[in-house]
């Protein structure tokens, strides 16, 4: 059984999820004291920045990039940026943009859209 606390975590706060990745968008710093879905959003954005940095700079250095060691936290983040509400965006990772079309999917399998 799943302590009551860490079930309350699995799901967010979609405005609170999609403010905080905005603002990881937009330079706001990372705050201790923001609510935990504003966290989680920030993160995955700032994850996603991060890596889409570093691929640009692997690729512009003529090496090859598959995301090998962050594909799933990736993917994960564009899942969880589908069901937060944060819209698709093409100048996203490769994994984020596939996480974001499988949650998107799923969505609309489970008929669970406005």
């Amino acid at each position: 059984m799943i302590h009551p606390g860490l079930a309350a975590l699995e799901k967010c706060d979609t405005i609170e999820y999609a403010a905080g990745y905005r603002a990881r968008l937009a330079a706001i710093p990372d705050s201790e004291i923001a609510h935990h879905c504003w966290r989680c959003g920030w993160e995955d954005a700032d994850t996603e920045a991060l890596e889409l940095d570093r691929h640009k700079r692997v690729l512009a250095d003529g090496g090859e990039d598959d995301y090998a060691e962050t594909w799933g936290v990736l993917f994960d983040a564009g899942g969880d940026a589908r069901a937060n509400g944060i819209p698709f965006d093409e100048g996203r990772t490769q994994p984020w943009k596939e996480g974001w079309i499988a949650a998107d999917i799923n969505v609309g399998l489970a008929g669970i859209e406005d």
